[in-house]
């Protein structure tokens, strides 16, 4: 009976770990692009291609981007881009990359759509953490990052709300359509989803290192 009521309790066991598990995954199951940019710009999924990596010296663990705008007069310029990444799901991703900054100011670690820039991750001057969605507007949060140390920059999308995370902690949220503002990747074209460190609308680029960038759709 002893090794019966064992074996029930190490089932129970395992059955709750399987479903945290689940739960923590949620509808975030498929992995599209996995570039680790430890030590080149490839796509380890191997459904895109490699990373367009200009002046991005392989450093402390990622790469590094200087922070100079390709069309600018400086022709010491970063480049950090994926290719539109092949089966994104508009209505439902999630996009996450390491980043580790040395100073504080107002800078993009990763915007997908170069023609768009229809959504992406933000550093500003104080500290915090932004949302930027639709070319110019911000979601502002109070979640603070820290200087010299990496952290993860992620944002993902269910069909209504986007949520914007630092490290796995939520900094808010924001919701779309059915009465709120559209997301306006429907106007971009389902080829603007390249993943890089430039905003193309006003020229800022992240200067500090980055690395591990994935995207997660459902299956």
């Amino acid at each position: 009976m002893k090794i019966k009521s064992c074996f029930t309790a190490c089932l129970a066991v395992v059955l709750i770990v399987l479903l945290a598990n689940c739960s923590k995954t949620g509808p975030e199951k498929l992995l599209i692009a996995n570039y680790p940019l430890i030590s080149d710009g490839v796509d380890l999924t191997g459904l895109n291609a490699s990373m367009t990596l200009e002046n991005t010296p392989f450093q402390n663990g990622g790469i590094y981007c200087n922070g100079i705008y390709v069309h600018s007069s400086n022709t010491d310029y970063c480049i950090a881009q994926s290719p539109p990444i092949n089966s994104f799901k508009f209505e439902s991703f999630s996009i996450s990359m390491d980043f580790f900054a040395s100073e504080k100011i107002t800078q993009p670690v990763w915007i997908i759509g170069t023609s768009c820039r229809w959504l992406g991750f933000y550093l500003r001057a104080d500290g915090t953490v932004a949302l930027l969605y639709n070319n110019w507007d911000f979601l502002t949060t109070p979640k603070t990052y820290s200087l010299n140390e990496w952290h993860n920059a992620k944002i993902s999308f269910d069909g209504t709300t986007v949520k914007i995370f630092l490290d796995n902690s939520l900094a808010g949220s924001l919701k779309f359509g059915n009465g709120y503002v559209q997301l306006n990747y429907g106007t971009c074209g389902t080829a603007d989803t390249e993943i890089g460190t430039t905003n193309y609308s006003n020229g800022e680029v992240f200067k500090g290192h980055v690395r591990n960038l994935e995207v997660y759709s459902p299956q």
